[in-house]
C-alpha cells in the first residue's frame, strides 16, 4: 500500500508540474527562513551556558539610590566580593573583573617589536577558575594568578604575541594613560567562546590594581568592579538577597544601607535580559528572539498556506479517486495518512532546496544579525533533528486541512457527480489569502517605520555638529601631557580647522559624579544639594569645535586665567535639575572642581535618543583628557589622514595611529535598529514572494476553471481588458481587505516599538497607503500574466475544453 501511496503521489507530481514547483519552492523558503531563526534563536540562548556552574553563578548587580534618584548599574563597589564570601555561607566563592576601560579604554600591549592596543584586558580575582570554566592548556589554575603583575593570554593573543613560541614566562609590557608595567606570562587560555557575554584575550591578577595601581578597594562607593558569586546547589537566591541589606548595613551603616541596595542576577540571563547602566559589553534582548521568531514563523506559515490553497482549489481532481477508495472499503483514517503523507512527502523534497536557500542565505543573515552562524548539519545531532523536526512539522501544517477536507466526500455523491464545493471552502481559501497578505502589510509597515525612525535617529539635529570631526584617542601619558603640543602642530595643516580635548565624546562620556549644587533659599527645604549629573572635562575650544550654541553666558577664554580652575558650563537641564531660573555665578562642586556658572550651551544629545537629556556639567581639567577632535575639511580627506599619520609617527613614534569619525561612531548606537529593519525588510519581500507565488497557482487554476465561460464571454463580444478585470476584481478585493485587518495591528505594533525611544516620529498614514499600493501592485502583477493569457486564448479553443 505505502508503495502505491507512493506511486499515485510522483504521478501527481509529474501531472500538475507547475503547481509541484509553487509548492515545493514556497516550502523550502519558509523552511530555510525557519531553519535561519532556530539557528539564531539556538544561538541566542546557549549564552554562558558553556560553564559547568552556570546555574548556580549569580552577578551582583546595584540600584543606587542617591537623593531619591535611582540608577540600576551593573558595576558594584569593591569590597562586595570579599564580604559576601565571608559573610554569607551560601556564597561559595566570590570573583572581581575589572576591564581596562574602567582605567582608560585600551592598553597598549608590547612584546619586542609588536604593539597593539587591546580593549580585552581584564583584571580578575585568582578564584576566577574556581566560578568559571575556563580550561588552562597551559599553566596551573590554582596559582596563575595569585601574585601581583600575573596574567594569562588567550591562544589566540598566545599566536598574536608570541608566534610559535612557548608563552609562559614571557613578560608583556603594559601601558595605559597612567602607568607602565611588566606582566609575567603565567598561563594559557582556551579561547572565550562566542557565546560569551564577555569577552576577553588577557586576564590579569586583580590584586595588581592594589599592589601596583594604588586603587583604594575598601572603599563602598567606588563603582568600577563586576562581581560574580558561585552559590551552593539548591540555594534560594531571593531569600539570599534579603540578607544583603544587613551585611551593607555592617559595613557602611545605615546611610550606605540606604544608598547601596545589591540584587542578584543569574548569569543565563545577562545577555538578554541586561540593560543596565556599565554594562560590561552591550547585551542582545529577548525582543529580537521573539520578533525573529515570529517572523520566521509566520512566513512558514504562509508557506504552508500556499499549499493548503492549492490543495483544497484543485480537490475536483481528486474526488473520484477519494470515491473509488471508500467504495473498495478505504477507511477516512487511511485517506488522511495517504494525504498527510503526499504532503510530507513534499516538504521532504522541499528539505534540499532550503538547505541550499540556506547555504546561500547564510551570510547575509549572519551579517544582519552581527553573529557569524555556522550550520554542521551531521556533525551535531540538535541540527539533524531541528532539520527533520522542522521538514515533519510543514508538512503536517500544510497537510492536515486538504487532508480533512478531501477524506471527507461521500462516495455516492462523488460517483454521481453531486459533490458540491460549497462556500466552506472557498471562503477558507479567501481567508487563507487576506491572512498572507495581511502578514505581509503588518511586514511592510514596520519595514517602513523602522527604517523612517533610523533615518530620523540618524538625521535628527543633536545640538552640535558630529559631522567632519575625526577623534583621535589619547590613549598615553605623553600624549595627553602634550596636548598643547599637538594641537599647535595639528592646526599647521591648512585642512584643520579646529581640534579640542576632551574626557569623553558625545555617545562616550564616562563619567557619572555626585554633584554638589548651590540652592536658592527657598529651594534648600524641596530638593536636597547632593545630585548628580554627567561630568565633561574639556579644554577652551570644546564648545567652539563642537559647534554647540550657548544660550546664557559665555564660553570658556584664555583671557580668563580663573577659567581653567574654576569656570563651568552646564546645559539646560541640569539648569532645570538644580532649579536655577540664573544659572550665571551659582557654584557647583564636584569631585576635582569647586567653581562657579559662567555659560549655560544648549541641550544636546550626548546619549542616545532612547534617552531623554539628562543634567552635564563642563569644565576644563587637562589630565582627564582621553580624545583629540579635529574638525577637518571635507576636501581630499584620504591626504589629511596621511599627513596626520606621518605627524602621529613623528610626535608619538611608539604609539599606534587609530582614529575614528564622530558621526559614524554615534550613529553606531542603532546598529540594532538598522539589523531589525534589514531583517524585517528582507522577511517582508519573502513573505511577498511566496505569497504572490500562491496567487500565481490560484489564478492559474481560476482561468482553468472559468475556460468555458472565458469563451463565451469573448464570443458574446466582451473585450481583453473587460476579461482581465474580470479575474482580476476578486484576488484585488481579498488584498483590499488584508489591508483593513492588517492596518490597526501594524499600528499597535509599531506604536509600542517606538516607545523604546524618547525622541520618535509618528506613525505615519503614509506607511500605509504606500503598503497597500505596493501590496496591491504585487499581487496584481502576480495575477494579470495568467489574466492576460486567458483573456488572449482563442474562444475556439476554449469552447472545446474538456
Amino acid at each position: 500500500m505505502l508503495k502505491n501511496y507512493l506511486k499515485i503521489a510522483f504521478r501527481i507530481l509529474r501531472r500538475y508540474r507547475a503547481y509541484s514547483f509553487i509548492n515545493i519552492v514556497g516550502l523550502a523558503i519558509g523552511m530555510a527562513c525557519c531553519l535561519l531563526i532556530l539557528a539564531y534563536v539556538r544561538h541566542e540562548l546557549s549564552y554562558d551556558r558553556y560553564h559547568k556552574n552556570a546555574s548556580q553563578i549569580y552577578r551582583v548587580v546595584e540600584e543606587l539610590d542617591l537623593a531619591g534618584k535611582k540608577t540600576h548599574m551593573a558595576i558594584t563597589p569593591a569590597p562586595f566580593a570579599p564580604a559576601m564570601d565571608n559573610d554569607l555561607e551560601e556564597v561559595v566563592h566570590a570573583v572581581r573583573f575589572m576591564s581596562s576601560r574602567n582605567i582608560g579604554d585600551k592598553v597598549l600591549v608590547s612584546f619586542r617589536d609588536s604593539h597593539f592596543y587591546e580593549d580585552s584586558w581584564f583584571y580578575a580575582d585568582d578564584t576566577v577558575f574556581e566560578v568559571f570554566t575556563f580550561p588552562l592548556v597551559k599553566g596551573d589554575p590554582k596559582t596563575a594568578l595569585k601574585e601581583p603583575l600575573s596574567v594569562v593570554v588567550t591562544e589566540e593573543a598566545a599566536r598574536k604575541y608570541f608566534g610559535d613560541e612557548d608563552p609562559l614566562g614571557k613578560v608583556l609590557t603594559v601601558s595605559d594613560k597612567y602607568n607602565q608595567y611588566d606582566f609575567l606570562v603565567t598561563g594559557v587560555l582556551k579561547n572565550i567562546p562566542p557565546h560569551s557575554h564577555f569577552r576577553f584575550d588577557f586576564l590579569a591578577s586583580f590584586i595588581t590594581l592594589e599592589t601596583h595601581y594604588r586603587f583604594n578597594l575598601p572603599n563602598w562607593f567606588n563603582h568600577a568592579y563586576y562581581t560574580y558569586l558561585l552559590l551552593e546547589s539548591g540555594c534560594n537566591p531571593k531569600e539570599l538577597e534579603k540578607k544583603f541589606p544587613a551585611l551593607v548595613e555592617k559595613y557602611t551603616g545605615k546611610v550606605g544601607a540606604s544608598v547601596l541596595k545589591p540584587h542578584l542576577q543569574p548569569l543565563t540571563s545577562i545577555h538578554l535580559h541586561s540593560h543596565l547602566r556599565s554594562e560590561i559589553e552591550a547585551n542582545s534582548d529577548i525582543v529580537y528572539v521573539y520578533v525573529f521568531s515570529a517572523t520566521a514563523f509566520f512566513i512558514l506559515l504562509i508557506a504552508c498556506i500556499n499549499f493548503m490553497n492549492l490543495a483544497t482549489a484543485r480537490y475536483a481532481c481528486r474526488t473520484r479517486e477519494v470515491g473509488v477508495r471508500k467504495v473498495v472499503g478505504a477507511r477516512r483514517a487511511q485517506l488522511i495518512k495517504q494525504f498527510l503523507g503526499e504532503s510530507i512527502l513534499f516538504s521532504l523534497l522541499a528539505l534540499p532546496f532550503s538547505i541550499l536557500f540556506v547555504e546561500l542565505l547564510l551570510p547575509v543573515f549572519s551579517s544582519l544579525i552581527g553573529k557569524k552562524l555556522v550550520f554542521n548539519y551531521f556533525s551535531n545531532w540538535l541540527v539533524l533533528i531541528g532539520l527533520l523536526g522542522v521538514t515533519i512539522l510543514v508538512g503536517c501544517l500544510s497537510g492536515i486541512y486538504p487532508a480533512l477536507f478531501l477524506s471527507a466526500f461521500e462516495p455516492v455523491k462523488v460517483l454521481k457527480g453531486t459533490v458540491f464545493s460549497g462556500s466552506r471552502g472557498v471562503y477558507l481559501r479567501k481567508g487563507l489569502i487576506v491572512f498572507q497578505f495581511a502578514i505581509s502589510i503588518i511586514l511592510m509597515v514596520s519595514t517602513a517605520v523602522i527604517m523612517n525612525q533610523v533615518d530620523y535617529l540618524r538625521t535628527k539635529k543633536l545640538g552640535f555638529q558630529k559631522e567632519q570631526v575625526l577623534v583621535l584617542p589619547l590613549r598615553s601619558k605623553e600624549t595627553r601631557v602634550r596636548y598643547e603640543l599637538l594641537k599647535n602642530e595639528f592646526l599647521k595643516n591648512p585642512r584643520i580647522m579646529k581640534v579640542t580635548m576632551s574626557s569623553g565624546l558625545p555617545g562616550r562620556i564616562p563619567h557619572y559624579w555626585v554633584i554638589n549644587a548651590e540652592l536658592t533659599e527657598e529651594l534648600v527645604d524641596v530638593k536636597k544639594k547632593v545630585m548628580s549629573a554627567w561630568v565633561l572635562m574639556v579644554d577652551h575650544d570644546f564648545i567652539k569645535t563642537m559647534g554647540m550654541e550657548l544660550v546664557e553666558g559665555r564660553d570658556f577664554s584664555r583671557d580668563f586665567v580663573t577659567d581653567e580652575k574654576e569656570a563651568v558650563i552646564i546645559n539646560e537641564q541640569a539648569a532645570m535639575e538644580f532649579r536655577w531660573t540664573s544659572p550665571l555665578g551659582m557654584k557647583v562642586k564636584t569631585e576635582n572642581i569647586d567653581g562657579y556658572v559662567i555659560g549655560v550651551v544648549k541641550d544636546f544629545h550626548f546619549k542616545p535618543l532612547y534617552q531623554l537629556i539628562e543634567p552635564i556639567v563642563i569644565y576644563i581639567k587637562p589630565s582627564f583628557f582621553e580624545y583629540a577632535s579635529l574638525r577637518i575639511s571635507p576636501v581630499d580627506i584620504p591626504s589629511t589622514l596621511a599627513d596626520l599619520k606621518d605627524k602621529w609617527r613623528e610626535l608619538a613614534p611608539n604609539q599606534p595611529f587609530e582614529y575614528f569619525f564622530l558621526d559614524s561612531d554615534f550613529d553606531s548606537i542603532y546598529r540594532s535598529e538598522e539589523r531589525v529593519g534589514k531583517l524585517t525588510a528582507s522577511s517582508t519581500l519573502l513573505a511577498i514572494f511566496i505569497a504572490c507565488l500562491g496567487l500565481f497557482g490560484l489564478a492559474s487554476f481560476t482561468a482553468e476553471q472559468r475556460t468555458k465561460e472565458i469563451g463565451i464571454r469573448k464570443v458574446l463580444g466582451a473585450s481583453i481588458p473587460a476579461i482581465v478585470s474580470l479575474l482580476t476584481r476578486e484576488f484585488t478585493k481579498w488584498v483590499v481587505v488584508a489591508n483593513v485587518f492588517a492596518w490597526p495591528v501594524s499600528y499597535y505594533v509599531m506604536q509600542r516599538w517606538l516607545q523604546n525611544f524618547a525622541y520618535r516620529i509618528n506613525v505615519g498614514f503614509l506607511n500605509f497607503l504606500l503598503a497597500a499600493a505596493m501590496t496591491l501592485a504585487v499581487a496584481l502583477f502576480a495575477v494579470s500574466y495568467q489574466a492576460i493569457k486567458a483573456a488572449l486564448a482563442n474562444p475556439v479553443e476554449a469552447l472545446r475544453y474538456e
